[in-house]
């Protein structure tokens, strides 16, 4: 696991949720490939959200 990636994660859907443009389940992992410039592979960020979408209560 990517804990660089986790951490980039939450901190992506914690601004999104602040900002009020989208709510933590909204977010997928195509959503945030493209937030990042396509740097990590879907993979790695389905891997990514399902660790902060577990500790946030999510799924």
């Amino acid at each position: 696991m990517n804990t660089e990636l986790v951490e980039i994660v939450r901190t992506l859907m914690e601004n999104e949720a602040r900002s009020c443009s989208m709510d933590f389940g909204c977010v997928d992992a195509k959503y945030v490939q493209r937030m990042l410039g396509g740097v990590y592979s879907i993979e790695e960020i389905e891997a990514a959200l399902k660790t902060v979408k577990k500790e946030l209560g999510l799924k």
